[in-house]
């Protein structure tokens, strides 16, 4: 029995499948739509289009039996699903936004209708869903499943044993998209941290550098997933912020988690979890603001191990599949 991810395609989707495939039976599969389109509107009649649609899906999914299993992603199955419902195997769909996020999205591009969420197309294709995030796992009856990193168990101790330049002064380190969400609520934390001798190491993507809004600390640039690790390797502190409404983990969160670094985040919910404590973890919006020196400057205890195992991307895998990767 094989494991076929499906077009995890970001950087840190593939490096989480490279990982994988060291140590499971896992294989990866891109491209399933490229050409469709493009011959699909060359032919004549609805007859001959579902043809080369059961054509195109089994020439794209030859690898896959019947016994095996298929994991995808909330970002990229939307546009597979009319291949995806034609596979008789185990289908998995594993959702890193929330619903609303991702159906929001899909209504600006007329994928969906305002009557339609994400769900109502994708639950029919697929056998089990997962979510991140605890609401919408009640509210829509899905599976739960742990954010997880691209990273196995064994990585993250390779990793762990690199040397790294030691920071010279306490900085925090965040990297995101911006909004004016975003925006407002590093423009309160950014003095607080400055006033306690932490340099905020902050990039904010996508925002106007005319807004006045965006915060000065801010650099508007990308940064790969590789530098990103690197960055906060180099850093003392992690940000999360999670957009409102939205109380699962972030990757930040587990980043953090992984490198022994401590987090400020506005997720009041991350209490609930194992390896919550408040010397590790200070709560914006929720924790003293006048405590962040003594935060900052308190030692903190070394992550358990035991506790990375369900954030891991082998652990992931697991919870997925079960006994299958036994």
């Amino acid at each position: 029995m094989k494991i076929h991810f499906i077009e995890w395609n970001s950087e840190y989707e593939r490096m989480m499948t490279s990982a994988l495939k060291k140590e499971f039976n896992v294989h990866t599969i891109y491209n399933v739509n490229k050409h469709y389109k493009s011959v699909r509107a060359l032919l004549p009649g609805k007859h001959l289009k579902r043809w080369h649609q059961r054509l195109h899906s089994s020439i794209k999914f030859r690898h896959i039996a019947k016994d095996d299993i298929v994991i995808c992603n909330g970002y990229s199955a939307f546009l597979m699903l009319d291949f995806l419902a034609l596979l008789s195997c185990k289908k998995i769909l594993v959702l890193r936004d929330s619903v609303a996020a991702l159906t929001a999205k899909r209504r600006r591009l007329k994928l969906l209708a305002d009557d339609e969420i994400y769900l109502d197309r994708a639950t029919p294709v697929f056998d089990v869903i997962y979510s991140f995030d605890p609401e919408d796992c009640r509210k829509y009856n899905l599976s739960y499943v742990s954010q997880f990193l691209p990273f196995t168990r064994n990585d993250i101790a390779a990793q762990a044993a690199e040397p790294v330049n030691a920071p010279t002064e306490h900085s925090c380190f965040y990297v995101g998209g911006y909004d004016d969400y975003r925006a407002g609520l590093i423009n309160d934390l950014a003095p607080v941290l400055q006033e306690n001798h932490c340099q905020p190491d902050f990039y904010l993507v996508g925002g106007d550098a005319e807004n006045p809004n965006y915060p000065a600390c801010c650099i508007n640039e990308k940064l790969s997933y590789q530098q990103n690790i690197g960055k906060l390797k180099r850093a003392t502190v992690v940000l999360e912020m999670n957009k409102p409404g939205q109380s699962g983990l972030t990757l930040r969160a587990l980043e953090a988690m992984a490198f022994n670094k401590k987090l400020i985040t506005n997720n009041a919910s991350i209490k609930d979890h194992d390896f919550y404590h408040p010397d590790k973890i200070f709560i914006w919006g929720e924790d003293d603001r006048n405590s962040m020196s003594h935060f900052l400057s308190s030692e903190h205890q070394k992550t358990d191990p035991t506790l990375l195992e369900i954030y891991c991307a082998d652990g992931m895998l697991k919870s997925l599949t079960g006994n299958a990767v036994e």
